[in-house]
């Protein structure tokens, strides 16, 4: 399951940048949005449909908390932000990336402080060679 979570999250995430890039601009962003939480509605209702949990909806409906808000309003900046991204020119090549590489580095920065984590001075090096990687990718002669 380790190997197949990582596969089944690179899979998704190519296939959405590839199919965002492709939304046409006359489409107002908020309204293909939508669109979009519509279908992973229909997704999810038919999963669940099809992989009941042992101990009923019931039971697990009740642990929602304010968590799945939280994580619905970062997936709709998400979305948001990379639809603007496209149809403001970033390339797909580079846009992912460019935002990937900033996402990760605030990520770090919350792990060492908010949750204590540690970074060896390999993984200090990964980031310097990141921030370089992103400024030789967004150069622009």
């Amino acid at each position: 399951m380790y190997l197949l979570s990582a596969l089944l999250a690179i899979l998704g995430g190519v296939t959405y940048h590839h199919f965002v890039k492709r939304i046409p601009a006359s489409i107002h962003p908020i309204v293909s949005i939508v669109g979009i939480y519509v279908g992973v509605l229909v997704l999810s209702g038919l999963l669940l449909v099809l992989f009941p949990p042992a101990e009923g909806y019931r039971h697990h409906f009740r642990q929602i908390t304010w968590v799945q808000f939280a994580v619905a309003v970062s997936v709709f900046l998400i979305e948001l932000g990379f639809v603007l991204m496209y149809r403001a020119g970033w390339n797909l090549s580079t846009g992912n990336l460019v935002t990937g590489v900033f996402i990760n580095l605030l990520l770090v920065g919350l792990g060492l402080f908010l949750l204590r984590e540690k970074v060896s001075l390999i993984n200090a090096i990964g980031i310097a060679l990141s921030i370089i990687g992103v400024a030789m990718i967004s150069y622009r002669p």
